[in-house]
C-alpha cells in the first residue's frame, strides 16, 4: 500500500512527510542510528561527496595541530589554490578538496607549518590516488568520526 500512495503522492508532500518521519525517528532512536540513517539519505540525494552543510558539521569537531579548531581555509580561497596548480574536479568536487586541505592542515601543521603548497601537495597525492575509491574524502571522514 504505501508503494501506491508513495507514487501517487507530491513531491511537497512527499518532503512533508520526511521531515515528519525523520522527528519521528530522532525521537526514537539513540543519535548514532539517527546520524547512520541520515547518512544514508544524504549519500542517496548527494552522492559520495561534501556539500557547504556537511563541510560545516565536518568542521565543528576539527581540533588543528596549530591550537585552533575547525576550517583554515575556506572554500574559495581552496578552490583558488586549486585551479592555480592546474587541479581539475572530474573526480571530487570543491568541497571534498576543502575538507582534504584542511584536514591535511589539521593533522600535518608540526610537518608542514605554514606552507600553503606542502598542503596541496597532500591533498592531490590523498585525491589523486589512482586506486583510491570514489568519494575517498567523505569516506575517510564517516571512517574517521567512528
Amino acid at each position: 500500500m504505501h508503494r501506491k500512495i508513495i507514487e501517487e503522492a507530491t513531491q511537497e508532500q512527499l518532503k512533508d512527510f520526511a521531515y515528519r518521519a525523520f522527528d519521528m525517528i530522532k525521537r526514537n532512536v539513540d543519535e548514532e542510528t539517527y546520524e547512520d540513517i541520515e547518512m544514508i539519505l544524504y549519500k542517496d540525494v548527494h552522492g559520495c561527496h561534501f556539500t557547504k552543510w556537511l563541510l560545516e558539521k565536518a568542521y565543528c569537531c576539527m581540533e588543528n595541530e596549530d591550537g585552533t579548531k575547525g576550517a583554515h581555509w575556506t572554500v574559495e580561497q581552496t578552490t583558488n589554490v586549486a585551479r592555480n596548480a592546474g587541479i581539475t574536479f572530474d573526480h571530487f568536487n570543491e568541497y571534498d578538496w576543502n575538507y582534504v586541505m584542511n584536514m591535511m592542515y589539521s593533522d600535518y601543521f608540526k610537518a608542514g607549518g605554514n606552507n600553503a603548497n606542502f598542503y596541496v601537495e597532500l591533498a592531490k597525492a590523498f585525491l589523486m590516488d589512482k586506486d583510491a575509491p570514489e568519494g575517498k574524502a567523505l569516506k575517510y571522514y564517516l571512517a574517521m568520526k567512528d
